[in-house]
C-alpha cells in the first residue's frame, strides 16, 4: 500500500509534459519495491520523488556505448531546426524576388514552407542563373556604349520576361537606334544591316586608318558623352554608305599620299580645278556621296595638271580629266609634258607662220599627238616639219628669195621634230 501511495503522490506532483504533434510520448518505467534505491536500468525513485527519464547509456555485447534515446524535447527541437532552415531559405527567395520588384503574393506558389529542400535549392539556382543572364546582358550593351540602358534591362528582369525578348525590345529602343544609326541608313537605302560586332569592327578600322595618317580627330575627339555621340553619328554616315574598311583606307591614302603630300604643282592643280585646299582634302575624299572611282580620277587629273604646270605650261581641268579617263598616269604625264615643253615653242611659231595654209599647232594638238597618238595631230606636226625643212633648204641658196622668212633666216629647226 505504501508503494501505491507513493505512486499516487508522484502522479499528483508530476507536471504534465507538453503535447507535441505527431510524437507519442514514451511511457514511464514501472516502479519497483525498494527501500529507496533507484532500480537498475531506470525506474521510479523512492516515495515522494519524481519520475525521471533514464539517461544512462547501455553497453552492447561488444562493450561499445549506445546513445540513449532522444527525449521528446530533443525531437521537437530538431524538427524546429529543420523548419527554421526552410523558413530562412524561403526568406532568401523572398529577398531575391523583392529585389526584382515582385511581391511575395506574386510568388507565393513558387516556394512553400516545408517544401522539399532539394526543390528549393534548384529554384534558387535557377533564379541565380536568371540574375546572372541579365547581368551579362547589361555588360553586353555597356560594351556597345549603351550603359544608359541598364535601368531598362533591370525593368525587363522585374517584369519576368526572358533575356531573348529583352534583347529584341532593347534593339527597338531609340538609344540603340541612335548608337547604330549606320544600320538605319542602310535599311533606308535598301541595304542589309550588319551585326553589332561587324559594326564595331568597322568603327575601329576607320579609327586606325585615320590615326595612321595623322587624322585621328577627323570624326571628332569623343571625350565627352555628347562628343562621343556626335563622333558615332559621323562614322554612321560612312557605314550607312556601305564603305568598307578597305575602301575607306583607299580614300584616305588617295587624299593624303597623292594630293596632300604631292608636289606643290599637283596641289596647285587640285586647288585650281576643284577649289579644294589641303585642310579640306580628307573631307572631300571621305564624302560618301562621291564614288572612289570619281575621286581617283580627280586625283589623277590633278597629277596630270601638276605635270603641265611643273613644265611651265597651262593646265585645264577639262583636258586633265580627259587624259585621266584616257588612262594617262602621273609618270606618263611628266614624261609627255617634258617633251611637249621642249618642242611646243618652235612648233607654235611654225604654226603661226604657216597658219595661212591651215596648219596650226598648239598645246592641244601636242597633247593629242603625244598622249593619244592622234593621227590628225601627228600629221600637222609632220607637215610643219616638212615646211621647215623645205624653207631651210631654200634659205641655203644664194638668191634672196631663198630666205623665206626672217624667223627661218635667224634660226632653223630643220630636223628638230
Amino acid at each position: 500500500m505504501a508503494v501505491k501511495k507513493s505512486t499516487a503522490n508522484q502522479r499528483e506532483d508530476r507536471t504534465p509534459a507538453p503535447k507535441i504533434p505527431a510524437v507519442i510520448a514514451k511511457p514511464a518505467a514501472p516502479a519497483t519495491k525498494s527501500s529507496g534505491a533507484t532500480p537498475k536500468g531506470g525506474g521510479q525513485a523512492a516515495s515522494g520523488s519524481k519520475l525521471v527519464q533514464p539517461t544512462v547509456t547501455q553497453k552492447s555485447s561488444g562493450g561499445a556505448k549506445i546513445p540513449a534515446p532522444k527525449t521528446n524535447a530533443q525531437i521537437a527541437a530538431d524538427a524546429q531546426k529543420i523548419l527554421d532552415q526552410l523558413d530562412a531559405m524561403g526568406k532568401r527567395l523572398d529577398t531575391l524576388y523583392t529585389q526584382d520588384g515582385k511581391t511575395k503574393d506574386d510568388d507565393k506558389d513558387d516556394v512553400v514552407v516545408g517544401e522539399d529542400p532539394s526543390l528549393v535549392f534548384a529554384k534558387m539556382q535557377e533564379e541565380k542563373a536568371r540574375v546572372d543572364a541579365f547581368a551579362l546582358l547589361k555588360d553586353v550593351f555597356a560594351s556597345y556604349g549603351l550603359s544608359e540602358l541598364a535601368d531598362q534591362i533591370s525593368g525587363y528582369m522585374r517584369e519576368g520576361i526572358g533575356t531573348g525578348e529583352a534583347t529584341v525590345r532593347l534593339k527597338q529602343s531609340q538609344p540603340y537606334k541612335d548608337r547604330f544609326y549606320g544600320n538605319e541608313l542602310r535599311l533606308a537605302s535598301g541595304r542589309n544591316v550588319i551585326d553589332e560586332a561587324s559594326y564595331l569592327d568597322l568603327e575601329n578600322s576607320y579609327s586606325e586608318t585615320l590615326k595612321a595618317y595623322g587624322l585621328q580627330d577627323y570624326f571628332g575627339v569623343g571625350a565627352t558623352p555628347t562628343e562621343r555621340k556626335n563622333r558615332q553619328k559621323a562614322i554612321a554616315n560612312v557605314i550607312g554608305a556601305d564603305i568598307s574598311a578597305v575602301e575607306f583606307k583607299d580614300r584616305v591614302s588617295t587624299a593624303v599620299d597623292r594630293v596632300k603630300m604631292a608636289d606643290p604643282a599637283t596641289k596647285a592643280a587640285f586647288q585650281q580645278f576643284y577649289g579644294i585646299g589641303e585642310t579640306e582634302l580628307a573631307k572631300y575624299f571621305l564624302d560618301p556621296t562621291k564614288t572612289l572611282v570619281t575621286l581617283k580620277e580627280k586625283a589623277t587629273a590633278a597629277e596630270i595638271g601638276g605635270a603641265a604646270i611643273g613644265q611651265g605650261l597651262p593646265a585645264t581641268m577639262t583636258s586633265a580629266e580627259e587624259l585621266a579617263r584616257f588612262g594617262i598616269s602621273r609618270e606618263q604625264a611628266q614624261i609627255g609634258y617634258s617633251t611637249i615643253a621642249e618642242e611646243l615653242p618652235t612648233a607654235s611659231k611654225l604654226g603661226q607662220i604657216y597658219s595661212q595654209e591651215g596648219i596650226t599647232y598648239g598645246q592641244t594638238e601636242a597633247e593629242q599627238a603625244t598622249f593619244k597618238g592622234l593621227a590628225s595631230a601627228k600629221r600637222k606636226k609632220e607637215q610643219l616639219a616638212e615646211r621647215e625643212r623645205a624653207a631651210f633648204q631654200g634659205s641655203s641658196g644664194v638668191a634672196e628669195p631663198g630666205l623665206s622668212t626672217t624667223y627661218m633666216r635667224k634660226s632653223s629647226s630643220a630636223g628638230y621634230f
